[in-house]
């Protein structure tokens, strides 16, 4: 009975599941980074309480005609900055792209979706290094 009741009480201690919030992503966008920390190739991806600075990049290959073998359109390191609260699942969404010549115009202006728990979708831009940098500097 000893061992039971001390079983239970570790897991209960340990094994309990935190409030995790975590970013979902679609397959032409990578997350390289999550407050300079490498994630490796994964489309879920655990976040922290608090500020986050996710660094993607968007990569897609396009086929103009049946015989081409096509050819990628990437981007270079895109921000996004989060403010997350616990127990909450983000969902980042691009428009849809179905051509190199969109991809590109994506790219010019690189607005996105994010959702929170499903509901409350709101667009937001994007910002490259340059931006980025420029955004901390006037703080």
């Amino acid at each position: 009975m000893l061992l039971t009741s001390t079983t239970v009480g570790l897991t209960l201690l340990f094994g309990m599941p935190a409030q995790a919030s975590s970013i979902t992503v679609p397959d032409s966008i990578i997350v390289e980074t999550v407050n300079g920390q490498n994630v490796g190739l994964k489309n879920i991806i655990g976040l922290s309480h608090g500020q986050q600075l996710v660094e993607i990049q968007y990569r897609d290959l396009f086929q103009d005609n049946a015989d081409d073998s096509g050819h990628w359109v990437r981007s270079g390191a895109l921000y996004l900055t989060l403010e997350v609260a616990d127990n909450q699942h983000y969902k980042l969404t691009t428009p849809d792209i179905f051509s190199a010549d969109e991809a590109k115009n994506f790219l010019n202006n690189p607005e996105i979706t994010l959702s929170v728990n499903g509901q409350s979708d709101n667009n937001v831009v994007l910002l490259t290094s340059s931006q980025l940098l420029t955004q901390l500097v006037l703080r």
